[in-house]
């Protein structure tokens, strides 16, 4: 092979290297505070004005609303979907809080489209 083709390759190669590495980099870590609700309440009753302040706790233990997932409700009335890691942490925060309902909280992490890789969960 020329020298002048491999050095075209390897420029092209490197070229390539740079914009994935830049692209990946976008993601960046965000908080966004809202209410934690699970997935099955959130397509059926998070429209309602009094649902978010008394959505309870007992409702997103129950075995159908804890398997369908959670996510976090913005005060612009969008739902965010947790990632699987995100659930998990969402289950335990529920098993550790004493409140009951109204669950103001802040998450962190990174979002792609509608979901969220879940860092952190706290309360507002």
């Amino acid at each position: 092979m020329p020298f002048n083709l491999r050095r075209t390759l390897m420029m092209r190669v490197v070229i390539v290297l740079i914009v994935t590495l830049s692209a990946s980099g976008f993601a960046a870590d965000v908080a966004i505070k809202g209410h934690l609700v699970d997935v099955s309440c959130a397509g059926r009753k998070a429209s309602r004005p009094d649902f978010l302040p008394t959505h309870s706790k007992s409702c997103m233990q129950m075995p159908s609303c804890n398997r369908s997932g959670f996510g976090v409700f913005t005060e612009d009335k969008k739902f965010i979907k947790f990632d699987e890691d995100g659930n998990e942490k969402a289950r335990k925060f529920l098993g550790e809080t004493n409140a009951t309902h109204d669950f103001k909280v802040t998450v962190s992490g990174s979002v792609d489209g509608d979901t969220m890789k879940v860092v952190k969960i706290e309360s507002q």
